[in-house]
């Protein structure tokens, strides 16, 4: 497909647009007021949301921000989200998503790791009250204000006074500008800020579109938080590039997508499992708030028996942060077998290799290692060294295992990454919750497994060795885990362990996969 274009002539080569700010000017001259994005409370139309971005870029750039600027940005799904997005990119700086679900020390990790400049910030979401976790936090090195998302505060800026007049002529900037960086879990338990490029991302936006079989007659539902790459470039910047109305759920409950699904009675739907059952079995669901969808991400036997198994084409993939996405993905277009449960073809420009443990490339049919080089590929982790995470011919090292069923596909994923977990769609680290759970002076060792071990979607069970002599009551831990751990990150369940039990490798590193067992056998009793 090509992306809307403010002139005759392509923007960039094949009609791409230079950077993401093009892109959403394009989108404005090709729908103009029709709807872009909305939520419970109100809407923006793509001219709307362009002239937004254009509010938003000359604040941003009357407060001396743009090129080589970090803003952060800490809110809800909604319009406002994304015009904060584009008015960032339209004024050359970088933007750093930051998860509303962090804590008061995750959220200070990523402001003074990423360098953030400038953050926009809504004061409270759900139980959070950011101001006051900013209060805690204090003076940070690089951040110089926050702006909020809200009425006036005593020691913030206010969005209504940092607004400026639009539009002006966008920073011009490099394709290969860093557009954001995203934070994900590393295996050292130390958080991995991401760096894409615009070029990256707008590689795998076009091709996502296309599979996805949206219109600018669809409206399509999404939960997925836009601080993620599944919600910003696999789900809302794609849906945005068809022209189709996208609706988002400010925080999620079960309330408020089936009221959403009365309202707006939208063509399309994407949330994640868990959200799906939990709607499911909503008193006040019924099947014939599902009856207009036809197009949606996941997997479309989530929703049965309510969705018609042939009419609804739903499409998924595999990717992950580092590629911007999706390197494979179904097309709605696919036989409905092969929707069911496979992973869809390559994107265009993906290499896939497997490589055993020698690394040695695997023939057709043998599992290993899952490697991947894409148009969409990460420039590098932020403060990292250039080529970390990729191998000597410039692959990502995904660290996940599967295999090809011919030289070039398709993919079948068998597992996880030996070093992360999977939780609700989330890459995870077992060493930062562990880490977590021995600051308390009780506990000798902690280990954290995810079952089923090799599972898409995982539970968190902690083993716990106390100290000789010494006993740790659960419902310490579960209040370390609260005030320290975004609530996907804390486990579900807590084992009490000798540390005898424990076995380790020749390098006197713990079994993983034994640990699972132990956890799965006492779990079982």
């Amino acid at each position: 497909m090509s992306f809307p274009n403010v002139t005759a002539e392509p923007i960039g080569a094949h009609g791409v647009p230079p950077d993401l700010s093009a892109l959403l000017r394009g989108l404005g001259v090709a729908f103009g007021d029709k709807a872009a994005v909305t939520d419970r409370e109100h809407g923006l139309s793509f001219a709307a949301l362009d002239l937004a971005a254009d509010q938003w870029s000359a604040g941003l750039r009357a407060a001396s921000l743009g090129p080589g600027s970090h803003v952060g940005l800490l809110a809800a799904n909604g319009p406002e989200w994304l015009a904060v997005a584009f008015g960032v990119w339209r004024a050359g700086a970088t933007l750093v998503p930051i998860s509303t679900f962090a804590t008061a020390r995750e959220l200070r990790q990523v402001l003074v790791h990423a360098d953030v400049d400038l953050l926009v910030a809504t004061p409270r979401l759900r139980s959070h009250d950011y101001l006051q976790v900013l209060e805690e936090i204090g003076p940070l090195p690089r951040l110089r204000e926050v702006v909020l998302l809200a009425p006036e505060h005593s020691r913030f800026l206010v969005a209504s006074r940092f607004l400026r007049a639009g539009p002006l002529a966008a920073e011009s900037q490099s394709p290969e500008s860093i557009a954001c960086i995203l934070y994900t879990s590393g295996t050292t338990g130390e958080p991995k800020g991401v760096m894409l490029s615009h070029r990256a991302i707008l590689s795998t936006i076009a091709p996502t579109a296309e599979r996805s079989g949206l219109t600018p007659s669809d409206s399509l539902l999404s939960t997925l938080p836009l601080f993620w790459v599944a919600g910003l470039v696999i789900r809302a910047l794609p849906t945005l590039a068809t022209g189709c109305e996208l609706i988002l759920v400010p925080t999620f409950t079960a309330d408020a997508v089936v009221d959403i699904l009365r309202r707006h009675r939208p063509t399309g739907i994407h949330l994640r499992p868990p959200q799906v059952r939990e709607v499911l079995a909503h008193p006040a669901f019924e099947a014939s708030l599902l009856a207009n969808v036809r197009r949606g991400g996941g997997r479309i036997a989530w929703y049965s028996p309510p969705l018609d198994l042939d009419d609804a084409r739903f499409v998924t993939g595999y990717g992950m942060t580092e590629t911007a996405g999706y390197v494979v993905a179904l097309d709605w277009r696919d036989p409905p077998v092969e929707r069911r449960s496979g992973f869809g073809a390559a994107l265009p420009g993906v290499e896939l290799r497997i490589v055993d443990q020698s690394g040695q490339t695997c023939a057709p049919g043998q599992a290993g290692e899952i490697r991947v080089r894409a148009p969409g590929l990460f420039t590098g982790y932020y403060k990292q060294p250039r080529g970390t995470g990729l191998d000597a011919d410039g692959f990502f090292m995904t660290g996940d295992l599967g295999w090809l069923g011919a030289e070039s596909g398709p993919l079948h994923f068998t597992g996880r990454s030996k070093d992360l977990l999977r939780v609700k769609g989330i890459n995870v680290s077992p060493m930062e919750i562990e880490s977590v759970l021995t600051s308390h002076p009780s506990v000798e060792a902690a280990y954290v497994v995810g079952l089923p071990p090799d599972g898409l979607e995982q539970r968190l069970v902690a083993l716990i060795v106390a100290k000789q002599g010494l006993w740790v009551s659960e419902e310490e831990l579960r209040a370390i885990a609260a005030a320290e751990l975004s609530h996907y990150k804390r486990p579900e369940c807590y084992i009490a362990i000798m540390a005898d039990e424990v076995a380790l490798s020749s390098t006197s590193k713990p079994r993983r996969a034994h640990l699972a067992d132990l956890a799965r056998a006492r779990l079982a009793k």
